[in-house]
């Protein structure tokens, strides 16, 4: 949206070159141009993305800062590379492409803040809200009299009172929800106060823009201005009484189905595109029309999560850059050049910064807010990201900003963006207040609750996941049963992830009723826990890889959980073959296991335990467990002991004894050396197979039809891999319970050669260990789902 009177006139390009062999110059043309544009500007930004990861900092500061060094900062200076990649004749197209790039983003932006959860957040964070946005913003009008007197000649005082007072003043919502999770702020009562205040500074902010860019437009008559927000006005409303109730019938028709159909999502884009045309129409800028639709669209059911998953990627991957480029062709912070700007830009960090914060400050210590969470608040409402970009850019587009200004004010942002995230990181560490609970393990457990905290990054786990619990639930209810469904999504800068990020924050602990707001991963567990009466609750953890695991010990110390269950990062294909889903949870299952504040299981699913669903059928499952010795051995035992109680599930108890004459008295392969198990283990072992003794079995005729656990002893000898397969295939067993490890003295060597694989793994470095490493790696010999299992150690601190 331009206003100038006189634009200057540059050739207008073809679209496509007849070829450099008929002697045509791709660059002289629109596409070939727009082409290698693009890929240059992809390759610096996401360069400087990967330059800041390190540091921690969003990678929309990185993007930014990639932008401005294409333009006149960096590379720009350079008036032959300006002119071969970046002519003026160009930058129309290169704007045009951008903004509708933009209209998309500003949508999705829309579809993250959610009116309903606004309407009842209350006066508190409406107030924290307006204080945030109120003290910053005086201080820009005093800023920007200064300024309009010395710097932005022809500029309207008003629009630049309002367009230097937005960027300081809001907060930006999608980076402070990725600063929340990343600092586990998300589930504290500080973020009940910072995100509907920050949701009401993001509307804030949009209706400014809109005034601002009402008051000016070109037309001398102050009637003007008036005419174009009560149009403004008036679509707002038709949006919200008219457009919504389309698009929740919409969406009605679309959350029954588990895909968005092609008309819908036509319809959607349409949507945005005449919305963006109506307010530019009005004389308000085209990007508030987007945003406004993003908010009225359904936030309920999965109809927001899929739209969002279909666009967010070319949005973000690929227009979205573009904005920064065209970004950073306009500013020059070279202009910064003289003491008196130098000035300006700390006497603008320093209003943003110190107003913003101290404005919420004052409103958190009035609420009794120690001080500590009082600064931590202001900080957190100091954050900075795409959409103050945006609005300084339609400023300068308009001719509110000269070059100096915009250079002040683009680079005002980026200081804010760089310090806010470690300030708040530095400043505030809550502190979990210990969760005190006694029974976190299987063992020597009879009468308590059983707490299953189900983890799963897939769908495809869940049926040998419900499973297991199925058989938990047995057929007595005398023994009652929890279970806690979690999803673990990884958190990225990704819109989807913000979005299943903020509806995690909602969903936590809530008992199964209604809609589960589109995750089918959780609706399969609600919808078990109806058909199976079994209290469920569901849970959605969105973080870092390095730091999920975290989260999940603190959701199950919380829900003082027995057992954490986690699916095996890989799973195996009918054909045989192992399929990686994402090799990195696997890193999140060792992390789990080392500290977690009970115990925990990684079931290694190969369809056969989970390919019939033991509520809905009557065929028998053979479940066993190799028995060592040893905590983790006694653990599987217990579970299998449970597992037993099921009318479907026959358990074999297999105790495995070292035969040191058939091992030739070497042990130089992998091997469980029993003998040096120390007195009082061996003790408790000998204690806990005495309940199955009782049931050895020694040949098919001591086998007892409609009996449940059998007992039978196995010599095995070293190398330790091909004597338990060779006993595990023997049995026709769907489900495998294993120990993870045991003492480092009873563990000798290293995996050896497999019939078909070679494994170098040390078991203390395996989420598997040792035998469930050597049943993993059987992939075409072996059918059956394993179990692995490591006892809490109750010599662990970090709980207690």
């Amino acid at each position: 949206m331009v206003h100038n009177a006189t634009a200057p006139c540059f050739p207008v390009r073809e679209a496509v070159s007849n070829g450099v062999l008929q002697g045509d110059n791709p660059l002289k043309f629109a596409l070939p141009l727009l082409i290698i544009q693009t890929t240059v500007v992809l390759l610096v930004t996401r360069t400087m993305a990967w330059l800041f990861k390190p540091f921690r900092q969003p990678r929309v500061l990185a993007e930014i800062i990639g932008g401005v060094l294409l333009g006149p900062t960096g590379l720009g200076r350079s008036k032959t590379y300006l002119n071969a990649l970046f002519p003026k004749s160009s930058l129309t197209l290169l704007d045009t492409i951008a903004t509708v790039g933009l209209l998309f983003f500003l949508f999705m932006v829309g579809l993250e803040l959610d009116l309903k959860e606004i309407r009842k957040s209350g006066k508190l964070a409406f107030l924290i809200a307006i204080a945030g946005i109120a003290l910053p913003f005086m201080g820009g009008v005093g800023i920007a009299s200064l300024i309009h007197e010395t710097m932005s000649v022809g500029a309207k005082f008003a629009p630049l009172v309002v367009f230097m007072g937005v960027p300081i003043s809001i907060t930006a919502f999608p980076v402070l929800m990725r600063i929340m999770a990343e600092i586990k702020l998300l589930s504290t009562d500080l973020a009940k106060m910072v995100i509907p205040a920050a949701a009401i500074n993001d509307v804030c902010a949009w209706i400014l823009l809109a005034i601002g860019v009402a008051i000016s437009g070109p037309s001398g008559s102050p009637v003007t201005p008036a005419y174009v927000l009560l149009w403004g006005a008036g679509f707002v409303l038709f949006m919200l009484f008219i457009v919504k109730r389309v698009m929740e019938k919409i969406a009605d028709r679309v959350n029954g189905r588990e895909d968005v159909s092609e008309i819908c999502v036509c319809v959607t884009m349409m949507g945005v595109l005449l919305a963006a045309f109506s307010t530019d129409a009005i004389g308000i800028h085209p990007l508030f029309g987007a945003f406004v639709f993003g908010l009225i669209v359904p936030k309920e059911g999965h109809f927001a999560q899929m739209l969002i998953e279909k666009i967010e990627d070319f949005v973000t991957v690929l227009m979205l850059p573009l904005f920064f480029a065209s970004s950073g062709l306009k500013t020059n912070l070279g202009t910064i050049n003289s003491a008196r700007t130098v000035g300006f830009l700390v006497l603008l960090v320093l209003n943003a910064a110190v107003g913003k914060i101290l404005g919420t400050v004052m409103v958190a210590l009035a609420i009794k807010l120690p001080v500590q969470e009082a600064f931590a608040l202001g900080f957190l409402m100091n954050t900075k990201g795409l959409v103050e970009l945006i609005v300084l850019n339609i400023g300068k587009d308009i001719g509110v900003f000269d070059d100096q200004t915009f250079a002040v004010l683009v680079l005002m942002c980026l200081l804010l963006m760089f310090f806010t995230t470690p300030a708040v990181k530095a400043l505030y560490k809550p502190a979990r207040a210990p969760v005190p609970y006694t029974h976190r393990k299987l063992e020597g457990v009879k009468k308590d609750q059983l707490r299953i905290l189900a983890c799963v990054h897939g769908t495809r786990s869940i049926p040998a996941i419900l499973n297991l619990v199925e058989a938990c639930k047995g057929a007595s209810k005398k023994k009652p049963l929890k279970l806690f469904a979690v999803h673990m999504v990884e958190l990225t800068e990704r819109t989807s992830s913000m979005l299943t990020l903020s509806r995690s924050r909602k969903l936590d602990g809530k008992k199964h009723s209604g809609s589960v707001n589109g995750d089918n991963i959780l609706v399969a567990f609600e919808a078990y826990g109806r058909i199976a009466k079994v209290p469920v609750r569901l849970l959605s953890i969105v973080s870092e890889l390095d730091n999920m695991h975290y989260d999940v010990w603190n959701s199950a110390a919380e829900k003082r959980a027995t057992i954490i269950i986690v699916p095996y990062s890989s799973h195996q294909k009918e054909d045989g073959t192992i399929e990686y889903v994402n090799p990195e949870f696997r890193a999140v299952n060792q992390r789990v296991m080392q500290n977690a504040p009970c115990s925990v299981g990684v079931l290694v699913d190969r369809g056969l335990w989970g390919e019939e669903q033991l509520m809905e059928t009557t065929i028998p499952h053979k479940v066993a467990v190799l028995f060592f010795g040893g905590a983790d051995d006694r653990e599987a035992l217990a579970f299998g002991l449970r597992l037993a109680e099921h009318p479907n599930v026959t358990l074999w108890v297999l105790r495995l004894v070292l035969n040191p004459e058939g091992s030739s008295g070497q042990l130089s392969h992998s091997a469980i050396n029993i003998d040096e198990i120390p007195l009082d283990e061996e003790k408790l072992d000998e204690e806990t197979l005495a309940f199955v003794k009782p049931f050895k079995v020694e040949g098919e005729e001591t086998i007892k039809k409609g009996q449940s656990i059998y007992y039978e002893e196995h010599m095995y000898e070293s190398p330790i891999d091909q004597s338990v397969l060779a006993i595990a295939k023997s049995g026709g067993f769907s489900l495998f319970l294993v120990g993870r490890g045991h003492n480092s003295k009873d563990i000798i060597g290293v995996l050896p050669t497999t019939t078909h694989h070679h494994v170098e793994r040390q078991p203390e470095s395996s989420d598997l260990g040792l035998v469930g490493d050597a049943l993993a790696s059987a992939c075409s010999d072996l059918k059956a789902s394993i179990l692995v299992i490591k006892q809490h150690n109750s010599s662990n601190k970090l709980y207690e």
